[in-house]
Parts: C-alpha cells; structure tokens; sequence
C-alpha cells in the first residue's frame, strides 16, 4: 500500500543507529513496540543512514521527500523509488549500494500513528554519520563489542564434575562494584547490546542486585542469568525489583539426592533446597527456565522420567532445555572421556523424549542435537564456510574476568596469549583496540609455528581474516601448546589429540 504522504512517518524508536567510523552500525536494543525484528544487527551505508535521519523530526513524508531531494539533488520521483521500500516494509529489504550490500530490518520507517505514547523525535544531523571511506564486509566493529560479558566471581556453591570453567585460578583484586558501574556507563556509549553476567555463581557476589539493576536500568538486560543457587524468596524480591523480565536459567541434572551429590558434589540437604527454590520461582511470575546436562550418571531413562514427572509438575516454566556435556581444557581428558555419555546413550534417550514424551508434553523439551552431530576435518575451503555459530571472539565479544582482565572468548579464561587487556585500568575501547588485541587480529605467518599445517597453507590469509576459527576447540583437541593449529573442522587439521566427538 501506498504511504500517505501527509502524514508523519518516523524512523522505528525500537532501532539504534551508531557511526562505527566507516559504516553504520544499526541494531535493535530491545522490542517494546512489537514491529521491530529482535537482535536485530546489520551495517549501513553512510548514505542509508542519512536517508533515515530524516525522519527523526516531526514533519510529514512530503516534506522529507522534498527535503531528501535538496540533500541528494535528485528528483522527487527518484527519491520515492529509492525510499518507498524501507517505509513500513513487512519483510527485511535487501539491497546494494554500488558494490557494498545492505541489509534493512523490517518496519524501519513506519507511521508515528503505529507507535503507542509520544514519540521521540531525536533530530538527528546527517554530519554525525560522515565517513571517510566505506566498509560493510568486515566483521569486527571498530568501535567496541556488541556483547560484554562480566564475569563477578569463579566462586560455586557446587562442584560440577563436568564444569568447562577454570575454577583452579584464584582471583585476586577483583573488580570493585563502583568500577563495574562505571564499565556499564561506558557500555551505554558504544555498540554494546546487551552485558551478560555470569560466574561462578552470580548470587555469591554481595552487590549483584545492585549491579544487575544498573544494566536493566541501562537498557543492556542480560540475556538470561544461569544459576545452581537455591532460589530464596529474597533473591526473587531482588530480581523482581531490578526490573530483569529475561529468562532464570536453573540449572538441574536430576531429581535425586545421591546423583546430585555425585555429579555436583553438593550436600545431602542441597536436593530439597533446590526443589523448594524451583518451586518459589514457579509461583512468582519471574521468567524461567530448566536447564539439564547430561552425563553418563543420568544419560539414563530412569533418571529422566523422574527429573521429568517433577518438571511436569511446573505451572509456570518456558522450556526445558537438555544438552550434553562438552569437552572441557580444564578436567583431564582421559576422566573426561569417562564422564561423556556416548553417542547412543545420547541417541537412545532423545529419540525417546521426541517420540513418546516430547508430543504429550505440556512444557516445551528442547534438545541440543547439533551438539552431537558436528563434523571435524571436512571444510577444506577455509574458516568462513566452517559449519555451526560463527565465531564471536575478537569480532563483538568481550568477556571480563573477576579481576579485571579482558579475554576474547568465555572459555578461555586467564590463558596469556588470549587477555588483551585490562579495564581495572583502561576503558572497554581502549581494551578493544589494544596492541594485544590488534596482534591477534593481524596474525601472520611468521606468528605462526612451523608444526601448524596453517603455516604453509594457501589458504591462511583468507581463513584468518575471516576470524571463524575456534581457539578453544582447538586448544581442546591440541593442547595451549598448540593453539595455532587448524580449527578441528578443517579437512587439513590432523586428527584430534584429544578427541572433542562423542563416541
């Protein structure tokens, strides 16, 4: 249909447009009107950004279209043509500008009747996304990362036996809340989305609720919290009051106390305060949700129907989520091997939760299939076409450990050649664009060992560039010695050391 060109059009409040120095960052931070597309994140051409500036003031899609035809000097049928497609468009748009794809949102222009409240209109000047050249392949933003991850503690009321985390290096000096609150005010300042918290055990750290609220308040909400804490009513008020509506995760493995003893290395009382905290969360209206990890203690169609008949008794939880146990540099690798449920275990219990339990469910069971169907040595054309989630490490992550320190990925923790700085003393941008970071980022061959098959490899500037490779299965399959080695997916990498399949 056709805009009414007397009326207001506005570009949609729910998206957010940032100058990244040589293209345009555009995301959405939250959905609250509903037209938005969620988590939405793509570059702009300066020029597109432009367009939409102009309608971020309070006057009629006639008058902009004349406008837009001073600015660029063209005709006003041209400017229909090419802005007709981004106003209330139902779908998102692709399209081209010279050489450079773009990529638009859906309702990215929309009309301000659409938008509940008063609208804000944000008057913003073409000037502030001027950029002396242009960019849109490259992945990395320029200005900071996307997503922040603040680690508070690696401090546990439990002791899973199958923990990926180091919790073997203690942390010292760690970061002050009032410093934690100054990291989220710099956060507000650059691309970051969303700041994940996360430990250890978030619910150990004295000022959690305080600093949870700030990132709510901030509009960067978590995308969930993680817990194995025994939920308290007092811990239900602190969450309610931080204005956090994401998702609870809670983690359970079993419905007995002599399994969760074994497999968490909790005390004999931990089963019932757990089940009674389940059951605080289940009648206070918070999000939540169950999360179980399988191991060879409850790969089992006993320990599930009885986890199962107590989750089935839930009124209020969205999902259940169930995944198996990943390969972790930090347990020893041959009792590691013993604790990993094979592949037909893994088999035998998903296709008998998706065939007779799964259909008769009242809560949605999702299981974690591509965990057990990934492929090791098939991709010989390079880091971009490895199969699964791209790689976020250097590209729009940052992850802060307790103290301080700045590493690229979650699970690498406190290895040297991956911490690229440290905000106890210098600010998230800084650390983003440090000399350590920057070294990463610009590996050459010379960086690289005479051992690493990617040394010598044809194909080495293209698939670095890319940065889709994943330093930590790697160092998982080779060893820290090895870290330059082939990602495990690529057909030239040599057979794994330490095997990250399930048998």
């Amino acid at each position: 249909m056709r805009p009414n060109e007397n009326e207001v059009y506005i570009f949609n409040p729910d998206y957010i447009m940032q100058n990244d120095l040589n293209r345009v960052l555009l995301f959405s931070r939250k959905q609250s009107n509903g037209l938005s597309v969620p988590n939405w994140e793509s570059f702009l051409h300066p020029v597109h950004a432009k367009i939409f500036c102009f309608f971020t003031f309070n006057r009629s899609l006639k008058s902009n279209i004349s406008l837009l035809g001073e600015y660029f000097e063209r005709d006003e049928m041209a400017i229909r043509k090419i802005l007709f497609p981004f106003i209330e468009n139902p779908l998102s748009v692709y399209t081209k500008y010279k050489e450079d794809d773009v990529y638009i949102p859906k309702n990215v222009i929309v009309n301000r009747n659409q938008i509940a409240g008063e609208a804000a209109f944000l008057n913003l000047d073409t000037d502030a996304f001027d950029c002396r050249k242009v960019d849109i392949k490259t992945r990395r933003i320029n200005k900071g990362p996307q997503l922040l991850t603040i680690m508070l503690n690696n401090s546990c009321i439990s002791d899973c036996i199958y923990c990926y985390a180091d919790k073997k290096t203690p942390a010292k000096n760690s970061l002050s809340t009032f410093r934690i609150m100054e990291l989220i005010d710099e956060a507000q300042t650059l691309p970051v989305q969303k700041i994940n918290l996360m430990g250890g055990e978030i619910f150990l750290h004295p000022d959690w609720s305080t600093i949870l609220r700030k990132i709510v308040e901030s509009n960067l909400s978590p995308e969930y919290i993680s817990t194995k804490y025994p939920v308290t009513d007092t811990i239900i008020q602190s969450i309610q009051e931080s204005g956090f509506v994401n998702p609870v995760q809670i983690s359970l493995d079993a419905c007995s106390s002599d399994l969760l003893m074994r497999i968490l290395s909790v005390d004999s009382d931990y089963h019932l305060k757990f089940l009674k905290g389940i059951k605080l969360l289940d009648d206070s209206g918070l999000n939540y949700r169950i999360n179980s990890v399988l191991t060879t203690y409850n790969t089992k169609k006993d320990v599930f129907e009885k986890l199962f008949g107590f989750i089935s008794g839930l009124n209020n939880i969205t999902d259940w989520r169930i995944t198996p146990a990943i390969n972790s540099y930090w347990i020893e690798y041959d009792f590691f091997q013993k604790l990993k449920p094979t592949r037909k275990e893994i088999e035998s219990l998903y296709e008998y939760i998706e065939n007779e339990v799964a259909p008769y469910s009242k809560i949605p069971i999702l299981i974690n299939r591509p965990a057990i169907n990934r492929e090791f040595q098939y991709c010989a054309t390079g880091s971009k076409d490895f199969g699964g989630y791209e790689c976020s490490a250097l590209n729009n992550h940052l992850f802060i450990l307790p103290d301080g320190k700045a590493t690229i990925c979650e699970q690498l923790y406190w290895l040297p050649k991956f911490i690229i700085g440290d905000v106890s003393v210098n600010s998230i941008a800084e650390v983003w664009n440090s000399i350590a970071a920057k070294k990463l980022l610009n590996l050459e061959r010379k960086d690289i060992q005479n051992g690493s098959p990617c040394r010598a490899c044809n194909l080495f500037e293209s698939c670095f560039s890319d940065r889709n490779r994943c330093w930590v299965d790697i160092i998982k399959a080779y060893g820290y010695d090895k870290w330059d080695y082939p990602d495990p997916r690529c057909a030239l990498a040599p057979s794994m050391i330490h095997n990250l399949d399930f048998l």
